[in-house]
């Protein structure tokens, strides 16, 4: 059971989700609605922690791990700027667009990895800045923070975006270039 509590965990973001939405949708009307949508951030915020630390300190890394943890993180998102989208418009329809890009360039070349070469890569820091800038920006639109600092995040957030991007494929590919040439 121990070996599986780390994934399951991770799982468990993405079904955490739909309570998260559901006090979303309902945050405006009461204050109490509030209260339980951070709680719910804030209880996916810690399983995206507790489960890597878990599978660290007990010793059960597994390849399926570090394919559900990004994938969970990306339902997550993906999750999150749809609705942001239905509040703030198209703003975050183009977040989104550009979002998905990205994600299907890199998805392409981590799949070919995988499968050619039995390799899973790992989030590096501009990644992971990349999805603490996100977190960040969407709680602000969430909640109505200052209508400067919200918009100054969602620019260093696409700025991100676009260095993070541009490392993982310069990884990615280099990555190829070595398995090729061995």
């Amino acid at each position: 059971m121990l070996k599986i509590l780390p994934n399951l965990i991770t799982i468990s973001r993405i079904f955490l989700m739909f309570p998260l939405i559901y006090f979303l949708n309902l945050n405006e009307k009461f204050f109490i609605y509030q209260i339980y949508s951070i709680i719910f951030l804030l209880i996916i915020f810690l399983t995206d922690v507790i489960d890597g630390f878990l599978a660290r300190k007990l010793n059960v890394v597994t390849q399926s791990g570090k394919i559900l943890d990004p994938v969970s993180d990306k339902i997550c998102l993906m999750v999150m700027l749809i609705f942001l989208i239905q509040k703030c418009g198209i703003i975050f329809l183009i977040f989104f667009i550009l979002i998905s890009i990205r994600d299907l360039l890199l998805i392409t070349l981590t799949c070919y990895l995988a499968i050619n070469y039995n390799y899973i890569s790992q989030a590096n820091q501009l990644g992971k800045n990349f999805m603490f800038s996100c977190v960040i920006m969407i709680i602000m639109f969430v909640f109505n923070f200052n209508y400067f600092i919200s918009y100054a995040f969602y620019i260093i957030t696409i700025l991100l975006m676009l260095f993070s991007t541009l490392g993982y494929m310069k990884t990615h590919l280099n990555n190829i270039k070595k398995y090729e040439n061995i």
